[in-house]
C-alpha cells in the first residue's frame, strides 16, 4: 500500500475521532511535540522500525518522543498504530495531521528569520499583518540567521517575503551588474 495513502488515511481518522471527541486541540499540541521529537532526533524512525523492539518498547519509545505523558486518547491512537504495525509511519501520520488540522482550523503555518532578536511588539506586528493578509491565525517559528546582516524574511505558506539586507545588497549589487553590461 502507499506509505502517503497510509499516513492521509490515518491522519484522517485521527483527526475525525478527535473532533467528535472533543480533543482535537490538544492531540494537535501533542503531534507538534512528537514531530518535533523527530526533527531532533534523526534515529527514531529507525527506532521504531526495529522489528527487535517489542510493541511495548516502542509504545514507551514513542511515549518519550511525546513528552514522556500521553493523552489517554493519543495512547489508544497509538496503541491501534502498533497492533497494525504502521509504526513506521508515526511521522508521516503527524505531519499530515498536523496539516489536516490547520486547514480545517485556518492555521497558516510561516517562518520568521532575524538577523537578531526582535522585541515582542514587532513581532506581533508582523504576525497581525500576515494575519490580515492570510485571514487566519499564524503560527511562526523564529529564527536566528546573523547572515542576512539586518531586516527579515517571513515565510508562511510558500509565500516569501524578504525584507533582508542580505537580499537588498544582492538587489543593488545585480542592477550594478546589469548596468555595467549594458555599457560596454
Amino acid at each position: 500500500m502507499n506509505n502517503g495513502l497510509i499516513s492521509a488515511r490515518y491522519a484522517t481518522a485521527l483527526l475525525e475521532y478527535s473532533n467528535n471527541a472533543g480533543v482535537s486541540n490538544k492531540v494537535y499540541d501533542e503531534a507538534k511535540i512528537v514531530i518535533h521529537s523527530f526533527e531532533q532526533f534523526n534515529t527514531l524512525k529507525s527506532v521504531l522500525e526495529n522489528p527487535v523492539l517489542s510493541k511495548v518498547e516502542k509504545l514507551k519509545v514513542i511515549e518519550l518522543a511525546a513528552g514522556g505523558k500521553l493523552s489517554k486518547f493519543l495512547q489508544k491512537f497509538f496503541d491501534l498504530l502498533l497492533n497494525s504495525n504502521r509504526e513506521a509511519h508515526l511521522q508521516a501520520i503527524m505531519l499530515r495531521y498536523l496539516e489536516l488540522y490547520r486547514k480545517q482550523q485556518n492555521i497558516h503555518s510561516g517562518k520568521l528569520t532575524t538577523a537578531t532578536q526582535i522585541d515582542k511588539s514587532t513581532e506581533k506586528r508582523l504576525v497581525s499583518m500576515i494575519q490580515s493578509i492570510t485571514g487566519g491565525e499564524v503560527e511562526i517559528e523564529k529564527k536566528i540567521d546573523p547572515a542576512i546582516l539586518g531586516g527579515f524574511q517571513f515565510e508562511v505558506d510558500f509565500v516569501r517575503w524578504d525584507a533582508s539586507l542580505k537580499a537588498q545588497l544582492q538587489r543593488i549589487k545585480n542592477e550594478y551588474i546589469d548596468k555595467n553590461k549594458r555599457m560596454q
